[in-house]
């Protein structure tokens, strides 16, 4: 038989790899070494794009900033819009006999308080020594002594535990935790100081703290709004620079002599107190929480939203221009309330609150279509306390706003606003609308003027010898 064929040769696969020029010249670089003005230029090239990358990454970090201070303030505006229009609901209607010159209530609580109020001096400045001098009813005047910052005439002052200094805003209403105030600020007084009060760290509103000038003068804020665009400039304007020297060439109230605003500064606060009708404000106040802010017009107008957190008592007014900043211990509530027990009386308050909501929305609802609240719900007074409901009905009842805001125990200030729910709710009931009580003030207003004319006319008839006026009377 023939040999078996011999077997096949072995298949040989070939691999080509592709060298590319850039690994080549990695490889020649790596045996002759890198020209020095090649690695130069390829470190200027990545130490540009480190810095392109970092300009990036702060630019991103701004505008995510940015939107959350515009939701921020956009948040607070809306809930204080929204806080005025659930007030409207409880203006001019009567409480019955909470605000009232009587001690008792018929919740059979004692209201009385000792509430201290503090008369607001005008002051005066000596730019040549430096002295502070207030102005005295009778036109004298009398050096205004500063001792630890403080004023006190002729004594040294005692601080107390947990005493602290704040800058203070008077109000012709009553700010309790939870309330919520706008405000729009271009004075250089007010802009100065909150341009201090508003953390640069936090929110980048400020910028140059700790720089100075070319003359060595500390910096003062720029304050940014939240579009990236509008600012306040501090710096360089002369109507700042007027404020700060005392000049008088501009009509400001000038803020040289202040007292040090270094305690304050950058804490983010300012205190809010009554100021009644004759011009003292009350010995109780409530710290305010800067929310949010904007430049609201390029170079001139600031826009702040600060919500009430904690109460605290005045115990002497240290300043009073250009701005009233005051000494003051906080207020704490009596120990040994029971939390649970305090949620289900904030949820019968609530509750009562509704009612009177649904009431007013049955008996007149064109009023409440009026002031934007027909899409009113239970879940808009949900987790509301006493501070927060207070804030609704006390509105126009300072009286009654005062003496809740220096109760120290929990379960009376719970109890009071209930029965304040109450009293509006008969009111109500009664037929005292906001709109027909109102109506009622105004013809209750006319009449005790018609009186007050005719009493005047009778005598300006005796006074003259009238015979007829005169026999008649």
């Amino acid at each position: 038989p023939p040999p078996p064929p011999p077997p096949p040769p072995p298949t040989t696969t070939t691999t080509t790899t592709k060298i590319k020029a850039e690994d080549s010249l990695a490889s020649l670089s790596a045996l002759l070494g890198e020209d020095e003005a090649e690695a130069k230029a390829r470190a200027e090239a990545e130490a540009a794009d480190a810095k392109r990358a970092e300009a990036q990454a702060k630019e991103r970090a701004s505008k995510e900033q940015r939107s959350a201070r515009e939701k921020a303030f956009k948040k607070g505006d809306a809930m204080t819009t929204r806080i005025q229009r659930l007030q409207a609901v409880f203006l001019d209607v009567p409480l019955g006999f909470l605000d009232s010159p009587f001690e008792k209530t018929f919740s059979g609580y004692d209201l009385s308080d000792d509430t201290k109020w503090f008369k607001l001096p005008q002051e005066v400045f000596d730019k040549v020594t430096g002295e502070r001098f207030v102005v005295l009813d009778d036109d004298d005047a009398k050096e205004f002594k500063a001792v630890n910052g403080a004023v006190e005439e002729g004594k040294e002052i005692v601080r107390q535990p947990g005493e602290f200094q704040v800058p203070v805003i008077p109000y012709p209403f009553v700010a309790v935790p939870g309330s919520y105030v706008r405000l729009n600020l271009f004075e250089p007084r007010w802009l100065t100081l909150f341009s201090k009060l508003i953390p640069g760290t936090k929110n980048g509103a400020i910028d140059g703290f700790e720089d100075t000038d070319k003359a060595g003068f500390k910096l003062r804020g720029i304050l940014e709004g939240v579009d990236g665009r509008k600012k306040i400039n501090l710096n360089g304007s002369r109507v700042i620079d007027a404020y700060e020297s005392g000049d008088r060439m501009f009509d400001i109230v000038p803020g040289y002599g202040r007292l040090p605003e270094d305690s304050f500064e950058q804490t983010n606060a300012f205190g809010a107190v009554y100021r009644g009708i004759d011009g003292r404000i009350a010995g109780v106040g409530t710290m305010m929480d800067i929310c949010a802010h904007d430049v609201v017009v390029d170079g001139k107008l600031l826009a702040v939203v600060a919500k009430g957190q904690k109460r605290f008592k005045v115990l002497r007014v240290a300043q009073t221009e250009p701005y009233v900043i005051v000494d003051a211990v906080p207020i704490e509530d009596d120990a040994g309330a029971d939390d649970a027990a305090a949620k289900k009386v904030d949820a019968v308050n609530a509750a009562g609150v509704m009612d009177v909501m649904t009431t007013l929305n049955k008996v007149d609802p064109y009023y409440m279509e009026a002031i934007g609240l027909t899409d009113f719900s239970k879940d808009d007074l949900k987790d509301m306390n006493e501070f927060d409901l207070a804030n609704i009905m006390l509105y126009t009842h300072p009286t009654l706003a005062l003496k809740l805001l220096a109760m120290t125990d929990a379960t009376k200030r719970k109890d009071v606003v209930g029965a304040a729910a109450k009293g509006v709710l008969t009111s109500l009931n009664l037929g005292f609308t906001p709109r027909k009580s109102r109506l009622l003030f105004s013809f209750v207003n006319l009449g005790v003027l018609f009186g007050i004319g005719f009493v005047l006319l009778s005598l300006r008839q005796i006074i003259e010898g009238d015979a007829s006026g005169f026999d008649n009377f």
